[in-house]
């Protein structure tokens, strides 16, 4: 028995690696040949609103034909609808053009085998900030009427005029609730006295369907 025991040690050494490779994880399976990478690119982070979009989406290793479908869900749910499908041109691209109305994450998604779907890219849209004025040129220290619109529609909420300091800040000086307009936007009108040559311009805060809004600014120069 003594002299067994040597011989059965050794056979235990030469088995255990045997046993230790037999346990090691099966290698990965291989990608199905016809999975495809999606990519999105936009054509701005950032637009007005009414301002297009352009979305091109790429199928990697796909030629002309390939279907592709672009589709939206508002930054506040969690539901994708579809917007539009195309085929792939003999690049394997594909191009749409939209009109986003409210802060939106766009994706594509591919028709291939299996199904492959782009990231996820969040569309930011800030409100139209319509500004005019009754007078550029007024008579000092006379009222002139400060007026325009915000599309799309913000009835209720606040609009902020603003006069340009020195430094190249903003001071809000006046502020003003938006009131229904027609269906496509609100409204705001308010007379502000003017003193001395200044420049203006009126902001609209974001919130969770847009971003902040701002007009184009004015100069207003007083005469005597």
């Amino acid at each position: 028995m003594r002299k067994l025991l040597p011989l059965l040690f050794a056979a235990a050494a030469v088995l255990a690696p045997v046993a230790s490779s037999s346990a090691q994880k099966p290698p990965k399976p291989p990608k199905p040949p016809g999975q495809q990478a999606v990519t999105l690119r936009l054509s701005a982070p950032q637009v007005t609103f009414s301002q297009t979009l352009t979305s091109t989406v790429s199928v990697k290793g796909a030629s002309a034909g390939v279907g592709v479908t672009l589709q939206r869900r508002p930054s506040t749910s969690t539901t994708w609808s579809d917007i539009e499908t195309k085929t792939t041109d003999a690049k394997g691209d594909a191009a749409f053009t939209t009109r986003p109305r409210r802060n939106d994450y766009y994706r594509a998604v591919a028709r291939t085998t299996p199904e492959q779907i782009s990231a996820e890219q969040l569309v930011k849209v800030a409100p139209l900030v319509g500004f005019r004025v009754s007078d550029s040129t007024p008579r000092a220290g006379s009222r002139v009427r400060f007026s325009g619109t915000v599309r799309p529609r913000h009835n209720g909420r606040r609009v902020y005029v603003q006069r340009k300091l020195g430094t190249g800040s903003f001071l809000t000086i006046r502020r003003a609730t938006l009131k229904p307009g027609t269906s496509s936007y609100s409204k705001y009108s308010l007379r502000i006295r003017v003193r001395r040559a200044a420049t203006y311009r009126v902001r609209i805060l974001g919130h969770a369907d847009h971003v902040m809004g701002i007009s184009r600014e004015r100069v207003l120069t007083p005469s005597p």
